[in-house]
């Protein structure tokens, strides 16, 4: 896997497993302390027509990172796991919009200071309460990057008030990117490079979203990474592929960000023109 595999690039690579939590039916569980990071788990309440809303909270020191979903160069993204939950259904994960960071001479996507996942947790039966036990699996990174695993533990009744943590969770749903087919402040256009050296899509923004950024993401085996390329434009380049595979590719997931603002679309890419 190309994100485990980035983790060679970097010195001193250790592993922390947290402490488990232990369970509680109350808004939060306790804090797991690591190495650069607080880590606990928060409820926003009650069930919400047929779900829960909650939140994984990863609090980082000093210019600590931690990874979204594609971490780009080199990292590991978030893994979670529900096996040893009780009258557990379902869950879907949602991710904020992640910041482009220059890590150790790679560029990481992901995120500083403080980050909350929003889940949307769905219980088998929802007249019960649930016992979420979530087998976090993180990395945690500044100049070495440290695979780190945190056991977070919680009780949630379908009768619970709104919390003090509910508010938190809002804050952080209002940033995983909204449908791009929605928006009219970021529109773009994308057409393959010619001269390219490996295969390059080219995007340009209009001026009033020039500050965009772009992150991309292909169906199993496909990576790509994204760069600046001048003014309101930027490059999509093909950088792994299947074995056999060719282009064209459906189902290319595009992020982008703007601001304050996050849209997300797919698309598919067709190859480039030759070169001449």
């Amino acid at each position: 896997m190309r994100f485990w595999a980035g983790l060679g690039r970097w010195a001193g690579v250790a592993l922390v497993v947290l402490a488990a939590s232990g369970v509680q039916a109350q808004d939060a569980s306790p804090w797991t302390r690591g190495d650069k990071t607080r880590t606990r788990l928060i409820s926003a309440g009650g069930l919400e027509g047929d779900h829960y809303r909650v939140g994984v909270e990863i609090v980082l020191n000093a210019q600590a990172l931690t990874y979204w979903r594609t971490p780009g160069e080199a990292g590991v993204p978030p893994l979670l796991k529900f096996d040893s939950s009780k009258n557990f259904g379902s869950a879907e994960i949602k991710y904020p919009a992640p910041g482009r960071f220059l890590e150790g001479g790679a560029v990481a996507f992901g995120y500083r200071e403080r980050v909350i996942f929003p889940i949307d947790v769905k219980p088998l039966d929802p007249g019960k309460p649930m016992t979420l036990d979530i087998d976090f699996h993180f990395a945690v990174c500044e100049n070495i990057c440290i695979p780190a695993e945190a056991r977070l533990k919680l009780d949630l009744r379908p009768d619970a008030k709104r919390t003090a943590e509910a508010a938190q969770i809002d804050a952080f749903a209002a940033k995983v990117p909204k449908p791009l087919e929605g928006a009219v402040t970021t529109r773009f256009n994308m057409w393959g490079v010619r001269d390219a050296k490996k295969p390059t899509w080219r995007v340009r923004f209009p001026a009033a979203a020039a500050n965009s950024e772009v992150f991309a993401e292909g169906p199993e085996g496909w990576y790509f990474d994204t760069r600046p390329a001048g003014d309101a434009l930027y490059d999509i380049i093909l950088a792994e592929k299947p074995s056999g595979a060719v282009l064209p590719i459906d189902g290319v997931v595009l992020t982008i960000t703007n601001g304050q603002e996050a849209y997300e679309t797919t698309t598919r890419l067709e190859a480039p023109p030759a070169r001449p």
